[in-house]
């Protein structure tokens, strides 16, 4: 009879332990695309920020993940108070969704997502001496988008039962290029226009730049979204898509350039 237990919480032991190798696996899938993308652009920048201070942010991106969600759903009910949780969950991305859910997809998503992205770097570094230069207010938002992102990818394919394997390689190769690419160009032309703002010494116009950086952003984020309710439907779609990231990478890859060429910012 012992000998029947033994085995038996042996095979528990056996079961627990590769279901917590695949899950630790799928946990490192749903961050691979953040890194990749946070390593490419940390090359960019010629006078690397401190790496603690890189991952503090990060963080930060990861937590403020949960609270946009909870001001999008409240934000969104606030449209609709007749809706449930589950049917505010449901009408997110839905081809059917009333013009209510089209307004939470391309309006209040864009709008939360990328002023708490905004927020964090303003807030957690901007007066640390580690922000020294204008193009680190972009490496900052960067990082923190990855963070935002890295919740969303784990959201994405951390589902119960996993899905396969090949899917969940499906999901994070096209979030990889699509959604997280967003997040990261969405929060670099942010961080462009807050550079900006930095060395004006009038209030006003410091915010008029950052204004106008989140208004961008929040406009790209939301035809994004909009376009991509419609992903499979024609070619003309995915076409359109890659247009869209196409023509905000080169505003960052211009911004980069801009920004290199300037002296040290002045601190608010």
């Amino acid at each position: 009879m012992n000998v029947l237990i033994v085995s038996y919480q042996l095979l528990v032991i056996n079961h627990l332990s590769e279901e917590m190798l695949v899950y630790s696996f799928y946990i490192l899938l749903g961050f691979l695309p953040s890194f990749i993308w946070l390593l490419f652009y940390l090359r960019k920048d010629s006078h690397p920020e401190p790496k603690k201070q890189i991952l503090k942010i990060f963080i930060w991106g990861m937590l403020i993940a949960p609270l946009a969600a909870i001001l999008e759903f409240l934000l969104y009910w606030l449209i609709n108070p007749s809706l449930g949780a589950k049917e505010i969950i449901f009408s997110f991305g839905s081809r059917q969704a009333a013009w209510q859910g089209i307004i939470a997809l391309v309006a209040i998503a864009p709008l939360v997502e990328e002023y708490l992205k905004y927020k964090i770097v303003r807030v957690k570094i901007i007066d640390d001496p580690s922000f020294d230069e204008p193009l680190d207010a972009m490496i900052y938002l960067i990082a923190g988008a990855l963070g935002f992102a890295a919740v969303e990818n784990l959201i994405a394919i951390l589902e119960s039962p996993l899905v396969p394997l090949s899917t969940a390689l499906g999901i994070i190769s096209f979030r990889f290029l699509g959604a997280t690419f967003l997040h990261v160009l969405a929060s670099a032309i942010v961080g462009y226009y807050l550079a900006k703002s930095l060395p004006r010494r009038r209030r006003l116009k410091r915010a008029s730049f950052i204004a106008q950086g989140l208004a961008l952003a929040i406009f790209f984020h939301g035809v994004y979204n909009y376009l991509i309710r419609f992903i499979g439907e024609s070619p003309e779609i995915v076409i359109l898509i890659a247009f869209l990231l196409i023509a905000m990478a080169i505003f960052v890859a211009r911004g980069f350039r801009k920004l290199k060429k300037e002296l040290s910012v002045c601190k608010i």
